[in-house]
Parts: structure tokens; sequence; C-alpha cells
């Protein structure tokens, strides 16, 4: 479950762009809005999250700041080119630590 601001938006909150991409490689889409505000992510009738889930929240999250540092030197060509990064760049992020350990 992931809980936003319902009003975040109209109250001028800021992008909360890791939650954005969190919620974009969950639902396998791109989301074409946006989430302001703080965030809360817990699991089902709001019970802890289990490890597996807070490791993938932590890695986009840190995914997402990575790319977001490297934009201080490299400009993205597009509003959708920054989005398709941010979101390739988490599902990798997921992909390499879902990945089966020998």
């Amino acid at each position: 479950m992931l809980h936003v601001h319902g009003n975040g938006q109209a109250e001028r909150l800021p992008l909360n762009l890791p939650v954005w991409v969190l919620a974009s490689v969950w639902r396998g889409i791109e989301l074409s809005y946006g989430f302001y505000g703080t965030a809360m992510v817990t699991g089902s009738q709001s019970e802890a999250l289990d490890a597996d889930l807070v490791a993938e929240a932590q890695a986009v999250c840190a995914a997402v700041a990575e790319v977001r540092a490297e934009w201080q030197d490299r400009t993205p060509a597009s509003e959708g080119a920054a989005r398709a990064e941010l979101v390739a760049t988490a599902r990798h992020a997921l992909d390499t630590q879902r990945a089966p350990t020998a």
C-alpha cells in the first residue's frame, strides 16, 4: 500500500519523485500523474512491510538519488527522457536486487 497526500499538488507540496518512480515500477507502467508531499509505504491492512519490499523501496530511492546526482553534470534531453531514465534505472536496480545469488 502506498499512502500519499490527497491534496498535495493543490497545496503546492514538492513533487515526490522517488515515490512516483516506485509506484511506476511496482505498477509496471510509467504513471501519467505525480505524487506530492510525503508518502508512506505499508503492507496490506497497514501492516509492516516485509524485508524484501523494504529493500525494493530503498533500492528505488537510491537509484533515483543516483540519477538526480548525475543530472547535476548532464541535463536530460527532455522531460520524457528524464522520466524514462528514472524508471529504467529503478527497474534495473530491482532486477539486480531480485536476481538469485549463487
